[in-house]
């Protein structure tokens, strides 16, 4: 697991503003597909693929800390990464550390 730097703080969305992140780590050099979303003031980073039908995330759907995929199948939890509607359905969640110089994730 390494501690990876996701962005600038000032490139960093709003509250209740979210955005797409690709990530290659910089170990393994795998690609990640991530969001980052900012709810109720804390960021929160999930992996950017609906698990039911494949698309990403719509950064602009944030609702409370329910996202939407960009086909309007499911609602995402931000923070904890279940579907709203089949809470057996998860996707991937990371934890973001907030340095002086931007955003981490552990990965």
């Amino acid at each position: 697991m390494s501690h990876v730097k996701i962005c600038e703080l000032d490139d960093a969305p709003g509250d209740g503003e979210g955005r797409a992140l690709d990530l290659v780590h910089p170990l393994t050099e795998l690609l990640y597909e991530l969001a980052l979303f900012r709810a109720e003031g804390a960021y929160y980073v999930i992996t950017n693929k609906c698990a039911k039908c494949g698309v990403g995330l719509d950064p602009k759907s944030l609702n409370g800390l329910f996202v939407k995929c960009r086909n309007d199948m499911c609602l995402w939890h931000v923070k904890k990464g279940y579907c709203k509607f089949n809470r057996t359905s998860i996707l991937p969640t990371y934890k973001v550390f907030t340095e002086k110089d931007g955003l981490y994730i552990n990965i």
